[in-house]
């Protein structure tokens, strides 16, 4: 009876895998099939539109046995909107197959675009802004903007380890915090910048279309809390965003700078820029 019921799972099992794979594939190819045009900027925000009012879905990178690419449409959290967003307008430009978007996410989530074990992934967004800006992929404008020192140290990962089950769950664990401390330690080596509350909506009028938002965060040993993508009306600027509240992809109510002062533990923002690709 139990090998009968585990042969059972297994079926099903594969046949959701099946229908997550022809999910993906469904959704992609709609996406390479849509109108659009303009910057790659343009392109960034368009597919990050193509997700309004896709569910939330916490911790959507966290819950495998082991460290392996997640690539799904149906449910995200903030990071795998942004990175979908960049990776899928890769792929419409550069008029990518479904493989070619999957190394190209691959690229864009770890480090040095290789997968090898849960520290291999860019964990941080500085971090992550960081490998992305030195690929070409992205440019930290925070500074030019009039972003001022955000010298705090980032530590949290490492002195939360209850948090992390999946880094945990693995047998050498104590490798993977001894990596990622040194990930740490590199991001506290930075000279990093950061936009504070009081200043972002002044240069609300500077963002563009696509512009990539990492909230920074009043948590100690965090770097930032959230993220998003850029949608201008006119002078004032919009978070595209996947939403813990609505439980959704959402386009922000509220101005940029009013929506960032509305959560107690924002103290800033950082800006990405994509950069125009030929």
């Amino acid at each position: 009876m139990k090998a009968i019921l585990k042969i059972v799972m297994c079926l099903l099992a594969g046949a959701s895998s099946s229908l997550a794979q022809e999910d993906i594939q469904r959704g992609f190819r709609q996406r390479m099939e849509a109108p659009g045009g303009g910057g790659f900027h343009e392109l960034v925000l368009q597919m990050g539109r193509s997700f309004l009012n896709v569910p939330y879905e916490a911790h959507t990178l966290e819950g495998n046995p082991r460290e392996e690419l997640v690539c799904k449409f149906d449910g995200l959290d903030c990071v795998t909107l942004v990175d979908n967003a960049l990776a899928l307008a890769l792929a419409k430009q550069q008029q990518l197959n479904l493989e070619g978007f999957k190394r190209a996410l691959t690229s864009i989530r770890y480090r040095n675009g290789v997968i090898n074990g849960y520290a291999s992934r860019l964990h941080y967004f500085t971090d992550w802004l960081h490998e992305n800006e030195r690929n070409g992929l992205l440019t930290d404008i925070t500074r030019t903007l009039g972003g001022v020192v955000f010298s705090k140290q980032i530590n949290f990962m490492t002195s939360h380890t209850h948090l992390y089950p999946a880094a945990n769950a693995h047998g050498s664990s104590a490798g993977i915090w001894e990596e990622l401390k040194l990930r740490e330690d590199s991001i506290n080596l930075r000279d990093k910048y950061y936009i504070p509350l009081h200043s972002i909506r002044k240069i609300e009028p500077l963002l563009r279309d696509g512009d990539i938002i990492g909230i920074t965060s009043d948590v100690p040993g965090l770097d930032c809390n959230h993220q998003g993508i850029i949608a201008k009306i006119g002078n004032q600027a919009y978070l595209l965003h996947a939403s813990s509240t609505a439980k959704k992809v959402v386009l922000s109510a509220k101005p940029l700078a009013e929506y960032v002062a509305s959560v107690k533990k924002n103290s800033g923002i950082i800006v990405a820029r994509p950069v125009e690709r030929p």
